[in-house]
């Protein structure tokens, strides 16, 4: 299995992931060749880092793909989030990508992005400040941001646009994740006394991707303090379930329960509306349709990872969970369980070959290390 294993790190290293500039192909095109960069070129200002930056690319003369080029148009996002198709041009060029980037994309960035830092000596953090941080709508300044991504997107396999890989870069690069520090606790706390409940502003005061997420932890620390917490007892499990199809008959199918509804149900069990509403999406729902469609039992792991390798998606980021579990080997399944599923057998394979790294670790490689062990188990939700 080592052998294996080490083989396909190998034929990733050599083929997927590469980090040097490609060859010129009939489809590049120096990235001088804009007349809008060699305007820029001729006005750079090296008092400031970001035309430090710009001079460094430009003078360095890359080749970039020229219909990406055509396309250097500049999306202005304050938010740390994707550029959506909607934001963009109906009349792209269908050669260009636009959407999801996969964890190669990423590594390529942050692989472009410390090659930058290092070959100008700069201090990153001022570097970020600048560049990432500044939100100034001026066309120069657009332009200058593109010319960056033009730059971090060397090495993908897929035309981009620059703006794109601009704004991943942000939010690479600027996003906060993880746990809350008590300072952002108190930042939420206060800022919603006073401003109200502007999600979207407030996840770009503290650098987070998403006002859900700040709605979410507000809930969590406005919650009463005789909330319960830990493990859902059978009744409670039974009392939501009652509760849930008191609201909709249909909910497995095609019913919906709203924020009101949750509230409701989270009083009758003195636990927050959020908790129990994550207890029904990722336990109790998956497990009433796959006892529905008769597949309670049955492994589906190998069959996920088989289908996915079959179908040439080698990250989760590649998969439409919707769509596949529409499929009638999924049956019963919700979205969230198979993306679950497929999270819970990357984190264990993880931890049993720690010397895969996340672009290493593509469905190939998942699935020969899951034929390579007998377990059957069934994969475990995130709250067990």
């Amino acid at each position: 299995m080592a052998k294996e294993v080490k083989e396909e790190k190998e034929k990733i290293k050599t083929s997927s992931l590469r980090f040097a500039v490609k060859a010129t192909s009939p489809t590049s095109c120096s990235i001088m060749e804009s007349e809008d960069h060699r305007k820029i070129n001729k006005v750079l200002d090296k008092d400031f880092l970001i035309d430090i930056v710009v001079g460094h690319i430009l003078e360095r003369d890359i080749q970039v793909h020229k219909v990406a080029l055509e396309s250097n148009i500049t999306v202005f996002r304050e938010k740390l989030q994707v550029i959506r198709r909607k934001e963009l041009p109906g009349n792209l060029s269908p050669e260009l990508k636009v959407g999801r980037f996969t964890i190669e994309n990423d590594e390529i960035i942050k692989h472009n992005w410390n090659k930058l830092i290092t070959e100008l000596n700069l201090k990153e953090q001022e570097v970020i400040k600048e560049i990432f941080e500044k939100t100034d709508k001026n066309k120069d300044f657009g332009l200058k941001k593109n010319i960056i991504g033009y730059f971090l997107s060397q090495g993908f396999s897929e035309v981009r646009l620059a703006t794109e890989v601009f704004q991943r870069a942000r939010i690479l690069l600027c996003a906060k994740r993880g746990y809350f520090s008590p300072e952002e606790d108190k930042t939420i706390l206060d800022f919603v006394d006073k401003e109200g409940k502007k999600w979207t502003k407030l996840s770009i005061l503290l650098g987070r991707t998403s006002g859900g997420v700040l709605y979410n932890r507000y809930n969590l620390l406005t919650a009463s303090k005789d909330n319960k917490c830990g493990p859902f007892t059978v009744d409670e499990d039974k009392l939501i379930i009652r509760e849930v199809f008191a609201v909709s008959q249909n909910i497995l199918e095609e019913g919906n329960v709203v924020k009101e509804d949750w509230e409701t149900i989270g009083k009758k069990l003195q636990r927050s509306p959020l908790t129990v509403n994550t207890h029904w999406k990722y336990v109790l729902e998956p497990m009433l349709k796959r006892y529905q469609a008769g597949t309670l039992n049955v492994d589906m792991r190998k069959g996920l990872i088989s289908h996915l390798v079959k179908h040439k998606l080698k990250y989760v980021q590649d998969v439409d969970w919707k769509e596949l579990a529409k499929l009638p080997q999924f049956a019963g399944t919700t979205p969230v369980y198979l993306q679950t599923m497929l999270q819970n057998m990357k984190t264990e394979i993880g931890k049993k070959y720690p010397e895969l790294s996340q672009v290493e670790l593509t469905m190939e490689t998942m699935q020969m290390c899951l034929n390579s062990t007998n377990t059957t188990r069934r994969p475990k939700h995130p709250n067990k």
